[in-house]
């Protein structure tokens, strides 16, 4: 497991951080077990804040697999790799296959206030809540089934 980000990583958003995040680059894993602990993962739903290069943001709501023990968010991103060509296509094509980061959640709440009002992007940061530290898992002589 390799982590990125932890304390010297500067905040954008300015709600208290929350989750432990996995942008899960494995097509044939889909992680009902926690890569970590080996306990049951559920599912969570929840607005997600993902920046596209360049400067193009998206909130989607979107079911991501959750560990409760570990608080472990993750997210699969041949899946957010569909969505955001399905809707940019339509909007906006030329950010089609660009880069993405997941930033971190908004509360339900507040995604459905910044939703409906398409206030400026910075109600969206001044909700946001980054994520503790994103990390990365490799198998290790393949994944078991």
């Amino acid at each position: 497991m390799a982590k990125k980000g932890g304390k010297d990583t500067p905040r954008l958003g300015k709600q208290p951080p929350r989750y432990r995040f996995f942008l899960n680059p494995y097509q044939d894993v889909r992680f009902s077990t926690c890569p970590q602990c080996s306990n049951k993962t559920g599912q969570r739903k929840l607005p997600l804040f993902i920046h596209i290069e360049p400067r193009q943001p998206l909130l989607l709501n979107k079911t991501c697999r959750y560990c409760p023990h570990c608080d472990l968010l993750i997210a699969h991103q041949n899946e957010l790799d569909e969505i955001i060509t399905r809707v940019f296509t339509v909007l906006n094509p030329e950010v089609v296959g660009n880069k993405y980061l997941v930033v971190g959640t908004l509360d339900r709440a507040d995604w459905k206030r910044i939703d409906q009002q398409k206030p400026p992007i910075q109600d969206s940061i001044e909700a946001l809540h980054d994520f503790q530290e994103e990390v990365m898992f490799k198998p290790m002589g393949g994944w078991r089934r």
